[in-house]
């Protein structure tokens, strides 16, 4: 059977449980977020209202409206791994511009972790960059990050592929758990987003995800172990930094010294913030503290 896959080129799109109905009412909420340059598999179960079922590089299912996307083919997605050639977007929203100085006019706006093919390094500081959408234009070259992640996952289908590839992550355990908490911290104050992935608004498990797949490890986008998926449960006398604190319906990333950061809907702090562990501290939460359901870990 042909595979069919795409690439997002909206600035970004909402994945949704179910498709919106022909009146524009929505029939779910937001599942998840996706950014331009994402790819995806195109499953066979296709609406008959313009959304599409469709899979992302990370496992995640859901429905988009077929306008957020152009179909491609299985060879422009092998091309797409080409780290020298594809970069993200490491800031909160990047502006490609129609000239490599500040008083460009603003072409698109990229998301973090949008993807951008790389056409050439200008000098003082910009890069050319063509969108998924097409468009060319420049970015700050400081705004760029190499690709950690991949798109395999839909290019192969095999059932342990994070779990394989998260064991063959090359960085010393030390930092990528350093590296995780810096990713984490850099959405603070960023408003809770139900389904959220960006830095207008993002959801718990999206502050997870986020902060290990800029690392290169892709979880579960969800707020719970999910097999297939290289997090395993460990006991709480054994959390370090960079692991995961579960509570229903909820995650958060532990930052040593009994504190951990999460995205929250909680009335006092509805954002990205950190809480502590310790009855003793000012910004205890017992509310969550006694409902720790699971602790998990990557090593």
């Amino acid at each position: 059977m042909d595979r069919k896959f795409g690439i997002i080129v909206k600035d970004h799109a909402y994945l949704r449980g179910e498709p919106e109905k022909n009146s524009g009412c929505s029939l779910s909420s937001i599942e998840d977020e996706v950014f331009s340059g994402w790819a995806i598999r195109i499953l066979p179960e296709t609406s008959e209202c313009g959304w599409a079922k469709v899979r992302t590089h990370y496992g995640y299912e859901g429905f988009l409206a077929e306008n957020d996307f152009r179909v491609i083919e299985e060879g422009e997605l092998e091309n797409r791994q080409d780290k020298t050639r594809y970069f993200r977007v490491n800031i909160g929203n990047a502006d490609l511009l129609d000239c490599p100085k500040v008083q460009g006019l603003p072409q698109e706006l990229l998301f973090k972790n949008a993807l951008v093919e790389l056409l050439e390094h200008e000098k003082e500081g910009w890069s050319r960059v063509r969108t998924a959408s097409g468009k060319e234009g420049f970015v700050h070259s400081k705004y760029l990050s190499s690709r950690e992640d991949d798109d395999g996952y839909l290019l192969k289908e095999e059932a342990d592929y994070f779990i394989r590839k998260a064991k063959e992550c090359k960085m010393a355990e030390d930092d990528f758990r350093e590296k995780v908490i810096k990713n984490a911290k850099a959405y603070l104050g960023v408003q809770y987003r139900w389904g959220g992935k960006s830095a207008q608004g993002i959801d718990c498990s999206g502050l997870a995800f986020n902060s290990y797949m800029e690392n290169g490890v892709l979880i579960y986008r969800d707020a719970h172990m999910e097999p297939g998926y290289p997090i395993h449960q460990i006991d709480r006398k054994d959390l370090k930094k960079g692991d995961l604190i579960f509570f229903p319906g909820h995650v958060a990333i532990y930052l040593g010294d009994g504190k951990y950061i999460h995205s929250t809907a909680y009335l006092q702090t509805p954002c990205v913030t950190v809480n502590s562990l310790r009855p003793e501290d000012q910004d205890y939460r017992a509310d969550l503290v006694e409902k720790i359901c699971a602790c998990g870990s990557l090593f």
